[in-house]
């Protein structure tokens, strides 16, 4: 198998904040050049585009205009129960952790962490999707 016939992960940051959502956009980019990288502002948006997109990972705010990001995990699994969904949020404490491990976000980030808690639960978030979009990559790394 050569590595270029990979099929590549697919990364969706929904925030609302502009700024904020083109800076993780842009660290995606760069940190993981192997990976596809779209956008959302709200759930409503990112519901459409996991729609046509085959999205593997989603970083999502939890304080978004329409949905929220809890309410946006249920509707993401609703629709696409492979999507690995993370919670990026300000709202750093128990009640919005349990709401987000409850509504079944597979990690919880704090914005205020996200520069070291992020790049390690992406790398790990990532060779999940490239093993599960390529089944065949098992058989070739084992010989």
């Amino acid at each position: 198998m050569e590595i270029d016939l990979l099929h590549e992960p697919v990364a969706m940051v929904v925030e609302d904040h502009e700024a904020l959502r083109g800076a993780l956009c842009d660290w995606l980019g760069k940190s993981f050049r192997r990976c596809r990288v779209c956008e959302a502002g709200s759930v409503e948006d990112a519901l459409k585009i996991v729609a046509e997109e085959n999205v593997d990972i989603m970083l999502m705010d939890v304080k978004l205009p329409g949905m929220s990001g809890i309410e946006g995990v249920r509707a993401i699994h609703d629709r696409a129960p492979h999507v690995s969904v993370v919670i990026v949020s300000n709202f750093d404490d128990a009640t919005h952790r349990a709401a987000a491990k409850e509504a079944g976000a597979c990690a919880f980030v704090a914005k205020r962490t996200i520069h070291r808690e992020l790049p390690q639960i992406m790398k790990e978030l990532l060779v999940h999707a490239v093993f599960s979009k390529n089944p065949g990559l098992s058989a070739w790394v084992d010989g």
